[in-house]
């Protein structure tokens, strides 16, 4: 049996949801600028559409397109850079890429003299400072310090906004 029905099509996943969801039961998506449309339904549930996606842009994992604004993609369930409900582990609030800091402490803490951890760091010019004066192991001393430092700060994307151009 078919019965007419408002629903709101998913420009991420192209799913019919009810008129009066917030949010695409299937991938999450944000649905309220959304306007409704009659469609015919199955009364024994919604059917997924085939319609395009407005605005699409591709997922970085599977290669399928999905809409701009959505959170994930809708077939691999990976994060999308673009999503406006949070940052992409990638990137830091500012744009930066964001850097490990085990990583950063650990060139610190063992090659640290020669700056590495400064380049690794995106700050060449204290990595040519470092490598200028390595022989007198005032800057080993300091990165030593400065290693510790990098290890205990409380994630990667703290580190990358302190310590990270």
């Amino acid at each position: 049996m078919i019965v007419f029905m408002n629903v709101i099509t998913c420009p991420n996943c192209a799913w019919e949801n009810p008129h009066y969801y917030k949010n695409c039961e299937h991938c999450n998506c944000n649905l309220t600028n959304i306007k409704p449309s009659q469609a015919p339904q199955r009364a024994s549930g919604l059917n997924q559409n085939n319609s395009i996606i407005l605005e699409p842009i591709f997922c970085s994992s599977c290669g399928n397109k999905v809409a701009k604004d959505a959170p994930f993609c809708p077939s691999c369930g990976q994060p999308l850079k673009s999503s406006e409900y949070g940052e992409y582990m990638g990137t830091a609030s500012n744009g930066i890429p964001i850097k490990s800091r085990i990583a950063a402490g650990l060139l610190a803490l063992f090659i640290g003299g020669f700056g590495i951890h400064k380049f690794y760091c995106g700050q060449i010019g204290l990595g040519v400072i470092y490598i200028l004066f390595f022989w007198t192991f005032i800057p080993a001393i300091i990165a030593f310090i400065e290693g510790i430092i990098y290890l205990t700060s409380p994630n990667d994307e703290v580190f990358t906004r302190r310590y990270c151009q």
